[in-house]
């Protein structure tokens, strides 16, 4: 069969269409799965002109491999061209536009989202989309002002004129405000309590009037009439599954104490898998609320909570859309993702008291709760180390440093660090993790830090790595082969310098702030590692370029990680604060 579909490419490749198509389909008919055989497929209808056909094809090639950069590429060629042979179809423009923003070319998406309106000014996706898509990747500073004056100015048109007065108004407009939340503004570093109250204005605006009947808080049910004095606690996210958030706070609902609390959890936009089976395993009762939204609201409403946490606002619209709406006495959220929610119905803000600088109360619209230590309970993998450094190509004698974080995280203004280190510690690596399928922004980031090396002097294939995104266990192997972890400036690592920390593995971070700068500083200060924690740019190469070279001050912060550990992990004390917070805020006791 493969030979088939190598007959297939040589074919296409002569320009032998309907041989090629032959080929392809012979393949398809034994597996119509086979990504090599669609992507074919697609090429011969492109070579066709049949783009209609073309982008069917390999959206499907897509969806199977994401993480194959060709096919992605022949994907946004071929919505191009339809594009381009179809200017007034609306529907075309906007195809084009959700490809390249998937792939991470914001610039073009936002040229195809203006051509979806021109081609159709009711265009509600479109118009709530338009101005406020940011990018993850930026080439310099200056870009970064100027994108978020355009998400501004976007922000500042829908909440002039979006005020849907009836349900079917407001349920038009859903379909604009379910496409995206403001999610990659906060990764820009800056102060973003004016947009988000902004936005969280309209979003509790239109979700208020598409539900006018969940408009107005619940009541409390009084502890005296109850059969079950406990208190019923919720939490909601389309994340507890296999990912960050499920990680950062399952020890909350696992640790709570269930002779005083009724513990209810909602997957709200995500399919379950393996965690989260193991999450509502831990749960007095667990909903799959992915289906319709409407009802996933009024059955939150139903179970009559008293308090009701949402750890990741931001994250997922249809969290954010759920959140807009009052369905417990008493609702908060937390440093999922770690910027205020701008919602007039969340009350409190959970977060980190070794987290918070002590000014943070400015930066949010809720009221700030500091929860002790890093504010979670984490529990880190306890996975045995497989790969080597051959496994995953890697030099045998050279310092790694292991920069692993979401391509956003690193904003160009930081940059020069990594050549100034390597300037020092001349046998040295810095790893970076590609996305799985945003092509463009890893092309981008690429050719970013290789410009910087180059502006130092420095030979960037020399010290540069760039590998394939990784399953979490590879993840993981990679932290026990590296040497230094090297923290994200202006947004830091939680998860994965926990999940360093559990390896072993030295961290360097350099606070700044804003809590999502700090989460590093908080999670060393625990461990009493001021050491790895820099004051300014200069430190911050300084104490890299020691753990690279001083293999003797490597080896005992790894020591230190090692003896001090039990007090990061598994730590209760912020669980008992959350419960002591609770019980007096819903009034008990």
């Amino acid at each position: 069969m493969r030979m088939g579909i190598e007959n297939g490419w040589t074919k296409l490749e002569a320009g032998d269409l309907q041989g090629a198509e032959q080929a392809f389909r012979q393949a398809l008919a034994s597996d119509p799965k086979d990504v090599n055989a669609l992507h074919g497929m697609g090429r011969v209808a492109m070579a066709a002109r049949r783009f209609d056909i073309a982008t069917d094809l390999l959206n499907q090639a897509k969806s199977l491999a994401p993480e194959i950069e060709r096919i992605t590429l022949d994907f946004l060629q071929a919505c191009a061209a339809l594009s381009a042979m179809q200017p007034g179809n609306a529907l075309a423009h906007y195809a084009l536009a959700q490809g390249l923003l998937g792939a991470g070319d914001i610039e073009a998406a936002r040229d195809a989202l203006l051509a979806t309106l021109l081609a159709d000014p009711g265009h509600v996706q479109a118009r709530w989309m338009v101005n406020r898509l940011l990018p993850r990747v930026y080439v310099n500073p200056q870009e970064i002002a100027l994108w978020r004056r355009r998400a501004a100015t976007g922000v500042a048109i829908l909440e002039a004129t979006v005020d849907p007065k009836t349900p079917e108004q407001a349920g038009h407009e859903l379909q604009g405000l379910l496409v995206r939340t403001n999610f990659e503004l906060a990764y820009q570093g800056q102060d973003d309590k004016p947009l988000q109250l902004s936005y969280g204005r309209l979003v509790q605006r239109v979700m208020t009037a598409w539900l006018p009947d969940l408009a107005e808080p619940p009541g409390p049910v009084p502890f005296a009439f109850r059969e079950d004095k406990r208190i019923r606690i919720g939490f909601a996210s389309s994340f507890f599954t296999s990912h960050t958030i499920g990680l950062l706070f399952a020890g909350w609902i696992r640790h709570l104490d269930r002779k005083r609390f009724v513990v209810h959890s909602y997957l709200t936009n995500s399919k379950p898998d393996v965690s989260t089976k193991v999450l509502a395993g831990m749960c007095d009762v667990f909903r799959d609320l992915s289906g319709d939204l409407a009802e996933a609201a009024r059955l939150i409403r139903a179970d009559k909570l008293d308090a009701l946490i949402y750890p990741d606002i931001g994250m997922d619209p249809r969290s954010q859309a759920l959140a807009a709406l009052k369905l417990a006495p008493m609702q908060m959220t937390s440093w999922g993702h770690p910027v205020t929610s701008g919602l007039p119905s969340i009350d409190y803000f959970l977060t980190s008291d070794l987290m918070e600088p002590d000014e943070g109360d400015k930066f949010y619209s809720e009221r700030l709760v500091r929860l002790p230590n890093i504010s979670v309970a984490y529990h880190p993998s306890s996975l045995p180390q497989v790969k080597s450094r051959a496994d995953f190509g890697l030099p045998a004698d050279a310092v790694l440093y292991l920069c692993c974080q979401a391509l956003q995280k690193y904003l160009p203004q930081f940059d020069a660090v990594f050549p100034a280190i390597a300037k020092q510690v001349q046998d040295s690596r810095f790893i970076f993790i590609r996305h799985k399928t945003r092509h463009i922004d890893n092309r981008r980031f690429q050719m970013r830090l290789e410009a910087a090396f180059k502006a130092a002097g420095l030979d960037p294939a020399r010290h540069l790595v760039f590998i394939p995104w990784l399953d979490w266990t590879d993840f993981l192997d990679l932290n026990g082969v590296a040497d230094v972890f090297l923290d994200s400036i202006g947004w830091s690592g939680g998860n994965t310098t926990l999940e360093a920390l559990s390896r072993h593995l030295p961290v360097v971070t350099l606070p700044t702030g804003l809590m999502r700068g700090r989460h590093a500083h908080a999670i060393l200060k625990r461990l009493g590692l001021d050491d790895c924690i820099a004051k300014d740019l200069e430190g911050f190469v300084a104490t890299a370029v020691k753990l690279g070279t001083d293999g003797a001050f490597r080896s005992g912060i790894r020591g230190r990680i090692e003896a001090g550990k039990g007090a990061l992990f598994d730590d209760t004390s912020p669980v008992r604060a959350l419960e002591a917070f609770v019980t007096k805020a819903v009034g008990v006791g």
